[in-house]
């Protein structure tokens, strides 16, 4: 097993309080790790420096992609899904107003990069990869159960698809690594028991 995640020292202060003291972990290859505490121990503020949504006062964050290792302090939220992390909210950010299918895509978007030409005049290449990504994100709905779904908007799905549909959309991205943040928060037995299915 090699690692494919550092952290050293990390701390992140608000003001006069300390939401993460002195962090440090390795997570390596083909390994899943919970992260364990009580309310307010700061396991989501430890999922936001990972990915970027907010930077860490102090400490380094190194992470090895496929293009070697890079310090992951300092990039943007985007940047870093882009290098691989994916998460999940503990209060579900799905694009409400944009159907199943759509929310996926969207995902999806960072992997396929279509040149200019070919997207302004609707070349068949445009249309040939479109197809391939509709087809990879139903191919996806459809292991989550959700290839009936595909039409429908992401606000009208009872709260337990809807955070189905979260990580669909996380994993659409093919992460490397993938947080999830308390997925089965706001679950009743059932919904849990599906969504661990």
């Amino acid at each position: 097993m090699s690692t494919i995640l550092k952290v050293d020292d990390l701390v992140k202060n608000f003001g006069g309080l300390t939401a993460v003291s002195d962090v440090s972990m390795t997570l390596n290859d083909d390994e899943l790790v919970a992260l364990i505490g009580p309310n307010g121990a700061g396991k989501t503020t430890l999922f936001n420096l990972l990915t970027g949504v907010i930077t860490p006062s102090s400490g380094a964050i190194s992470f090895r992609g496929p293009k070697g290792t890079v310090t992951l302090n300092g990039k943007k939220a985007y940047q870093i899904a882009n290098l691989g992390l994916a998460r999940t909210f503990q209060n579900i950010r799905l694009f409400k107003d944009l159907t199943v299918l759509d929310n996926v895509l969207v995902a999806m978007t960072s992997q396929y990069k279509e040149g200019l030409l070919p997207t302004l005049f609707r070349l068949p290449s445009y249309y040939k990869k479109e197809a391939k990504i509709a087809k990879e994100a139903t191919e996806l709905l459809a292991i989550f159960d959700l290839q009936e779904s595909v039409d429908v908007l992401a606000k009208n799905l009872p709260y337990g698809i809807q955070r189905r549909l979260e990580i669909v959309r996380a994993l659409a991205m093919k992460p490397q690594i993938l947080f999830l943040d308390e997925p089965a928060a706001g679950m009743n037995p059932e919904e849990t028991a599906d969504l661990t299915r």
